[in-house]
């Protein structure tokens, strides 16, 4: 098994999608019309990833759902990190 690094971090996040609102996904329900496109925003205020600090840079995640995601779903998504991050901060994310 692999040997994973203590993470951890703190922050401000958003989300916004297709499904009725509350979002179903939110929990472990298949989403609404068993569709969903997201977004979602997370600004890192503090954090590691072993030794890696994450602190002050943001990612946001484009996702596209079809099924359940807790089950059995096609997920689709790119992400996107703030440029100010480094090598190694990319490869921790």
């Amino acid at each position: 098994m692999a040997d994973i690094p203590q993470w951890w971090m703190k922050g401000d996040w958003f989300d916004v999608c297709s499904c009725n609102i509350p979002c179903p996904c939110e929990f472990a329900q298949p989403p609404t019309n068993n569709h969903c496109d997201g977004l979602m925003a997370y600004h890192i205020r503090a954090g590691s990833y072993g030794d890696v600090r994450l602190d002050g840079f943001s990612v946001i995640a484009v996702l596209w759902i079809d099924g359940n995601f807790w089950t059995k779903a096609k997920v689709t998504f790119g992400v996107f990190i703030d440029e100010l991050a480094d090598e190694h901060q990319r490869e921790a994310i």
